[in-house]
């Protein structure tokens, strides 16, 4: 397959049909001179098990709670929750415009996917890996049975440049009373398409030739891994299901485990990609769970957002960004599901 020309793409602006506002893409920006700071370096080798970790099995959590013995991934009410079923409710009757407030009801979980503290999603057995993804599914199908919680995200922050607080391998779950901003664009703009196409968005857009040859990572019997045209991130990568489902919950075991497999190689992609232990930002956009009758046109799906676009450089959101909200993508998406593609068989080829 041809190289992509790195001046084709440059320069303009490319529409996020889902989030209905322009990115810009500007590959020149990615060769200037950089005297700023850089990260990466030598990593800590951690241990298998931390006693100082609240995370590890059988250890105690800083709220005085006793961690099970688990050796299978495991759930549990987060400590420390920004949403609380418990939150207080307020009358509205007298609501000053300009000084609203309701109520933040909802629940936040922590996912712990493996015992062992050394490991990440990238390290860890196939058969574990399926077993987060089933970690995914129970959570999911559990929380939105609850008449309260209206939007669940599942997702991991994984690495310090992220900001995490613990490197033990886990992700959270917040589960809110309310639909979020990115939720409510994204399932009205899924709504707009299928009003006048008959069809959902994404099956759409991953059903054209782009996504079957420029743009597309990888694939295997019920899904796909690729960057979209109108990335916002240097590497960003979305795993979408080939059948329509409008979350993780309808998912068949198979397509699970296809989920979990291309999720796993995407993970390891990244590490071979930056010669590291990538950090990365996972979400998992399943479907609001209120009673919005524009959720049946939603399509369940996986965002990857490493925050890297070179092995020891970040990608910052800054004045221009921070200000308009329209992000500036260093990397042609072109050129860079090139570079994935690569990296993604150099690790396939690796455990063959």
């Amino acid at each position: 397959m041809s190289t992509p020309n790195t001046q084709q793409g440059n320069w303009e602006r490319r529409w996020h049909p889902l989030l209905s506002q322009w990115v810009i893409v500007a590959a020149t920006t990615g060769n200037r001179p950089w005297n700023g700071a850089v990260v990466g370096g030598s990593e800590n080798i951690l241990p298998s098990h931390d006693p100082s970790c609240y995370l590890c099995p059988s250890n105690v959590r800083s709220n005085g709670v006793k961690n099970p013995n688990y050796a299978e991934p495991w759930a549990f009410d987060n400590d420390y929750a920004s949403f609380s079923a418990d939150a207080p409710t307020f009358d509205h009757e007298q609501d000053d415009p300009l000084m609203r407030r309701d109520s933040n009801r909802g629940r936040c979980r922590v996912l712990c996917w493996t015992d062992d503290h050394s490991k990440t999603l990238a390290s860890i057995s196939r058969e574990n890996m399926h077993a987060v993804a089933r970690l995914w599914q129970q959570e999911y199908t559990t929380l939105k049975q609850d008449p309260d919680i209206a939007q669940i995200l599942i997702f991991e922050n994984k690495g310090q440049e992220i900001g995490v607080s613990n490197p033990h391998p886990h992700g959270q779950i917040y589960a809110t009373g309310f639909v979020g901003d990115t939720f409510s664009r994204l399932r009205k703009s899924q709504a707009d398409w299928s009003a006048t196409k008959d069809s959902k968005l994404l099956l759409d857009l991953i059903a054209r030739s782009e996504y079957q040859q420029s743009l597309k990572i990888a694939e295997n019997e019920h899904c796909i891994a690729i960057i979209p045209y109108f990335a916002r991130f240097a590497y960003e990568c979305w795993i979408i299901p080939k059948q329509a489902v409008q979350h993780i919950g309808q998912l068949t075991d198979a397509a699970l485990n296809d989920l979990a497999d291309l999720y796993q190689g995407m993970a390891k992609t990244y590490n071979v990609l930056f010669q590291r232990e990538s950090p990365n930002i996972s979400l998992l956009y399943n479907a609001p769970c209120d009673d919005h009758p524009d959720n049946a046109h939603w399509q369940f799906h996986i965002v990857m957002q490493p925050p890297l676009r070179e092995p020891d450089k970040l990608k910052y959101l800054a004045g221009y960004e921070s200000g308009s909200a329209n992000i500036v993508n260093p990397v042609q998406p072109e050129m860079a599901a090139e570079r994935l593609r690569v990296a993604f068989a150099v690790q396939h080829e690796a455990e063959a």
